[in-house]
This record gives C-alpha cells, sequence and structure tokens, in this order.
C-alpha cells in the first residue's frame, strides 16, 4: 500500500475513529485501528467489538493495500508532524509502515487486516433516511436522562420506538424520564431496540463539529436489525449492537391529559437561572430545591449547612399553594434543552411525578420524580 494525502485529512480521520477503539482489552490487535485502500479513497476503521467506526479519506492512492497501525501512536505523530504538509505513508508486506512528511521520516511496525475484526458492511437497501439535524436534537434532548447501572443494563441506553411515521426515543435512570418524538419516518416502519449511549453520543460528536442548522436538508441513513444499528452520513459509518432485554413501561409515568390538578407556566430562561442560583446552595449529594406555587408568582429556596437561598418570580398560576422539592441538576438539565420561551410545569401531587414540557410543543417532555420534603 502507498498513498499520498493532507495532513489534516488524515487527522481528522484518524480522530473520527478513535471513539471505536477498545479503552480496556486482551486483544492487542483492538489497539490498533486498520486501513485499507477502496475506490480511491483511504478506508479507515477501528472497533472494540461493540462498536465499530468505519471513515473514508480522499488520498491519492499509488499502490493499494491494507495494514493496521497502532492508534494512539499513530495519532500522535501525525500531531506532531508540521500544519500544512502532504503526507506518504507506504506499508510493505512485512508489516512496516513508513510515513513521509518533508524531510520527517517514521518507521512503524503494523499488523496484516487479516488479524483485524471484520465489521459489517451497510447496505443502503435496508436502511431508511432521517434529517440528520432532527435525529441529532432528539438524542441531545434525551440521553442525559439515561442510566449506568450495571444492574439494570437496559437502561443504559436510550429507548427508540418507531410507530406509524413517529420515531420517539426515551431514555430513564429510574428517578427522571425524557421523551422526545417527531414524524420523521415512512409510515411503513416499525420497530423498538435498545440503543447504546456510547454510539449515540459518537454521533452526536460528529453532528456538532459539522454545526448543522436545524433546517438543514442533510440526512443520516439509519439500518436496524435484530441485533445491531448502523448510522452513515457523509463519509462516516457507525455501528454497534443494540442492547438486549425489556425497556420499562415509561408511558405510565407521564401524566394523563385531563388530570393536571397543578400547572404553572414560566419564563424559560428565568426558570433556568433560578435554579442555577439555588443550586449554589443546595446539598451537593441529594441535595433539594423547593419550588413553592401560588397564585401568579413561584418561591425558590435552597439551603445547605452554611448557605441559604429564596428568590421569588412570576408565573402563570391560579391554584391553591403547593410546595414541591426536585433535584436541582433534573431540573437544569431538562430547562437547558427545551429550547422554547415558555415552561410548564404539571403536577398531580408534591409526590407523583411532574411533567416538564415547552409550551406551544409537544415534541419533547421530561418527567422528573419529586424529592420528599
Amino acid at each position: 500500500m502507498k498513498i499520498h494525502c493532507q495532513k489534516s485529512e488524515l487527522v481528522d480521520g484518524v480522530q473520527t475513529v478513535q471513539s471505536g477503539l477498545s479503552a480496556r482489552t486482551t486483544l492487542p490487535i483492538l489497539l490498533n485501528f486498520m486501513m485499507e485502500t477502496e475506490k480511491s479513497k483511504l478506508k479507515v476503521v477501528s472497533t472494540d467489538l461493540e462498536m465499530g467506526v468505519k471513515h473514508y479519506i480522499p488520498v491519492e492512492v499509488e499502490a493499494e493495500g491494507s495494514i493496521t497501525i497502532p492508534a494512539k501512536k499513530f495519532a500522535d505523530i501525525l500531531h506532531s508532524l508540521p500544519e500544512n504538509q502532504d503526507i506518504e505513508l507506504a506499508a510493505d508486506a512485512s508489516g512496516k509502515v513508513q510515513l513521509k512528511c518533508g524531510r520527517t521520516r517514521f518507521d512503524i511496525l503494523g499488523a496484516p487486516k487479516s488479524e483485524y475484526p471484520l465489521l459489517p458492511e451497510f447496505s443502503r437497501d435496508a436502511a431508511f433516511v432521517v434529517p440528520a439535524a432532527a435525529i441529532g436534537e432528539m438524542i441531545s434532548r434525551t440521553i442525559f436522562s439515561a442510566a449506568n447501572d450495571e444492574t439494570r443494563h437496559a437502561l443504559n441506553g436510550v429507548y427508540w420506538s418507531a410507530k406509524a411515521g413517529v420515531l420517539e426515543l426515551a431514555a430513564t435512570d429510574g428517578r427522571r424520564l425524557a421523551v422526545a418524538s417527531r414524524a420523521v419516518l415512512q409510515k411503513d416502519k416499525e420497530f423498538q431496540i435498545i440503543v447504546p449511549t456510547k454510539i449515540l453520543n459518537e454521533l452526536m460528536r460528529l453532528l456538532s463539529a459539522w454545526d448543522l442548522p436545524a433546517d438543514s436538508k442533510e440526512n443520516a441513513w439509519v439500518a436496524v436489525s435484530e441485533n445491531q444499528i448502523a448510522f452513515q452520513i457523509r463519509e462516516t459509518t457507525l455501528l454497534s449492537r443494540l442492547i438486549g432485554g425489556p425497556y420499562p413501561r415509561y408511558d405510565q409515568l407521564i401524566p394523563a391529559k385531563g388530570k393536571k390538578d397543578h400547572a404553572a407556566v414560566m419564563k424559560t430562561a428565568d426558570f433556568l437561572a433560578v435554579t442555577k442560583r439555588a443550586s449554589l446552595c443546595a446539598v451537593e449529594r441529594g441535595g433539594s430545591v423547593k419550588y413553592l406555587l401560588k397564585s401568579g408568582s413561584l418561591k425558590v429556596s435552597a439551603s445547605s449547612p452554611y448557605l441559604e437561598f429564596e428568590d421569588e418570580m412570576p408565573a402563570r398560576y391560579e391554584g391553591e399553594e403547593m410546595v414541591v422539592a426536585f433535584n436541582p441538576q433534573f431540573m437544569i438539565d431538562a430547562l437547558k434543552r427545551l429550547d422554547a420561551p415558555e415552561t410548564s410545569l404539571t403536577l398531580t401531587s408534591a409526590l407523583n411525578p411532574a411533567l416538564i414540557e415547552p409550551v406551544g410543543g409537544a415534541d419533547y417532555r421530561f418527567i422528573v420524580m419529586p424529592m420528599r420534603i
């Protein structure tokens, strides 16, 4: 194999696939990534056997071939090279890789492609299309509520449900729930899967780097099988195993319409700001912030052994006075992602799940369990 390419293109490609590398492994080959020429491009691949990343880099191919290279060391070498330089990369049959950049030369010992795990090929014939910006937004509005729990493995992912053209994402850690839904699918697509947060975080990272506007026309291809999901966008493909097992009936936690005994509406920015201030006075672990709903206002308070806080803000509320306490970080996480001028807070009692949603929009809902006062 022998190729020529720009340093910046190679650096970007290596950074893209590094998330698929295994941090802890008994298989040394998984500390490498694989490079292979394909159709006048260089395919760069990494995997930890649970997730895989494949990325194509534009290069000039002088000789076809493939090789695997120690990922961390190769990345360190690339970052040490001067900017705006072309790179020549050559691998021989013995596995030795020679990198040339100007007068700089590195010789690296690689390993043959035959030792590297194969990733399934992405087939668009079995895939469907979703707007890339919309899917990124839905993930960002739910993934933060997913758990990191070794005993309840299903909660460590985001639940995806497709029915009648609507895609719904939900995540919960047992104390809070985030749900986002959008009509972005063909009506014949139906599935229920649990997607690991690792691949979704990587997809969000890619989309964030591209800074797609909300009305972007760029699409992502998604393929779902019995035990795997794959995303393809631009020159990158992400693949991951799905999480098995049943997901909780989260719809039963959402307060039913018609039973909204206590509902208040506040300006989102003010609600977020006052909650952030209150969180500074809450006990760091397990601390709560109290919200007193009364006619025309919301009073917020918090205390710890060394600090006390109290503030009041306007609110559209006409019910009887009611005090409820929440984990302030849960409230902040939800309010940061509402993206609406006004927020509705609905409760049936001080101990039942509370519903937080944007006023005038039903595509995002956040449910949080109150804390005992």
